[in-house]
C-alpha cells in the first residue's frame, strides 16, 4: 500500500517531525506529510498522510481541532509554556471557578490573538521560533481564529489553590492554545500559561482512533462513492470533468471507483464531477 493514512497519538516530549520517521520507515518513501503540527511538549492526535493522500491533508486541516489543558496562573514565560523562561510572576492569581467560567465566555466566536514568539510562523523566510532563541525581538500581527467550545473540566479541587484549571477548547484552525492561555489570564487580571496542551480530535476524528494501521483514504472521509464504467473511468483519468449521474445526490466532493477501485477524487461543480487528483 503505497498511500494510505495512518492515526498517531503523539507523546509529549518529541516533536511532530521525529514522530513521523517510523511512519516514512513503514512504508519506505519521504513523501509523508501531516494535518497540524503540535508543539513538542504537547501530545496527541496526529494525521499523518503517505503517497497520494498527503494531497487529502487540506481537507482535514481545515477541520476544526479539539483540546485539553491546564491554564496554569501565576507565571508567564517566553515559551507560553511552563518550562520556559519566566518573565512575570503573581503571587495573588489564584480565581475562583466561576471567575475563569465567565472569562473563558468572552473567548467563544471570533477573536483576534498573537501567536506565540516560539512558533513555526515564517518572517522573512525564517521560524519566528529560531529568531526567537537567537535573542531577536519578535513582533507578531494578531490573527483571526475561531472559538466554537470552550470551557472547565471537572475537578475535585474547587478552589484551585493550585493554580491550575483544566480547559477543554474545540477551536479553528491556526488556533494557538499556549495564546488562548496568555490571553485568559490577562482576561482575569494576572498571567498565565499553558500545560499539558493534547490534542483530542480533528473534525470527527479521534485520537482514540489511533493506531499504527494503515486507513484508507474512503475510511476517513465520509464522502460517498461514485462508481462508474470504463469510458468515464478513462475520462477522469484524463482529467475530464464527467456528468453527475452517478450519484445519489450532488456532493461536493466524492471517490471516483471503477471495477471497485478508488481511482480519483472528484469535487461536484454545476452538475460535473472535475477530477481533483488520481489516487
Amino acid at each position: 500500500m503505497t498511500s494510505a493514512f495512518v492515526l498517531i497519538d503523539k507523546p509529549a516530549g518529541i516533536t511532530s517531525f521525529r514522530t513521523l520517521r517510523g511512519i516514512k520507515t513503514q512504508f519506505g518513501t519521504k513523501r509523508v506529510g501531516h494535518a497540524g503540527t503540535l508543539d513538542q511538549a504537547a501530545s496527541g492526535l496526529i494525521v499523518a498522510a503517505v503517497g497520494k493522500c498527503t494531497r487529502l491533508l487540506p481537507y482535514i486541516e481545515a477541520q476544526e481541532k479539539v483540546y485539553s489543558f491546564n491554564l496554569h496562573l501565576g507565571i508567564l514565560t517566553d515559551t507560553l509554556e511552563p518550562t520556559g523562561n519566566i518573565l512575570k510572576q503573581d503571587n495573588d492569581a489564584a480565581r475562583e471557578a466561576e471567575q475563569v467560567e465567565a472569562a473563558l465566555q468572552t473567548f467563544i466566536g471570533e477573536i483576534e490573538q498573537v501567536p506565540p514568539a516560539y512558533s513555526a510562523i515564517k518572517i522573512n523566510g525564517k521560524r519566528a521560533s529560531d529568531l526567537a532563541l537567537k535573542g531577536q525581538n519578535i513582533e507578531l500581527k494578531p490573527r483571526h481564529t475561531y472559538i466554537s467550545e470552550l470551557k472547565m473540566l471537572p475537578t475535585p479541587n474547587t478552589t484551585h489553590t493550585n493554580l491550575l484549571y483544566p480547559l477543554y477548547c474545540r477551536c479553528s484552525k491556526g488556533t494557538y492554545i499556549r495564546s488562548l492561555a496568555r490571553d485568559i489570564a490577562e482576561k482575569l487580571g494576572t498571567c498565565g500559561v499553558a500545560d499539558k496542551i493534547r490534542r483530542l480530535a480533528i473534525g470527527s476524528i479521534s485520537v482514540e482512533q489511533a493506531s499504527d494501521k494503515p486507513i484508507l483514504p474512503q475510511e476517513l472521509f465520509n464522502w460517498e462513492i461514485a462508481e462508474i464504467g470504463e469510458e468515464d473511468a478513462k475520462k477522469i483519468l484524463n482529467g475530464v470533468p464527467i456528468a453527475n449521474s452517478v450519484l445519489s445526490s450532488p456532493k461536493s466532493m466524492a471517490f471516483i471507483s471503477n471495477n471497485g477501485q478508488i481511482i480519483a477524487v472528484a469535487e461536484y461543480q454545476n452538475g460535473y464531477f472535475i477530477p481533483k487528483f488520481l489516487l
